[in-house]
């Protein structure tokens, strides 16, 4: 099999990820690609090939990954809305499992199945059951207050 052919099919398959994942330097790859299966196509030798691939994928990135990048926030404009991990804790409304001892002792809180240490934002001793809010986090510990 010769060595273009090679190429385009790392090609295709990169291009297959890149759809799949939208990582903006498998694109590049792929980019680099093509152009070592033309070099190689052309009868040039390996290095021209890993020169033009190596070429291809800087020239790529450096033209298409701004591009790619302004495209993708452009579709995702209200993204900064959602959050993720411990942020989406936040403003969540669940119940003590542990009672909260006051002075700022820790007790447990149960978030969608998983258990979280727990501190009142207050200071004020909450009791086992009650409803309340996690308003932040600490490294892996939320800070909650009742909710009314």
């Amino acid at each position: 099999m010769s060595l273009w052919i090679v190429y385009l099919i790392a090609a295709a398959v990169l291009m297959i990820i890149e759809l799949l994942t939208g990582f903006v330097a498998t694109f590049c790859v792929a980019v680099g690609c093509v152009i070592a299966a033309v070099l190689d196509f052309m009868g040039l030798g390996i290095e021209a090939q890993l020169i033009g691939l190596a070429a291809g994928v800087i020239v790529a990135f450096i033209l298409f990954a701004p591009l790619i990048n302004h495209l993708r926030k452009k579709h995702n404009v209200h993204r900064e809305e959602y959050n993720s991990n411990m942020n989406a804790l936040i403003g969540r409304e669940v119940f003590v499992t542990q009672s909260i001892p006051d002075g700022g002792g820790v007790g447990r809180v149960t978030v969608d199945g998983d258990s979280w240490q727990a501190v009142s934002n207050s200071g004020d001793a909450i009791e086992l059951g009650a409803r309340v809010r996690v308003t932040g986090y600490d490294s892996i510990i939320l800070t909650v207050k009742p909710v009314i």
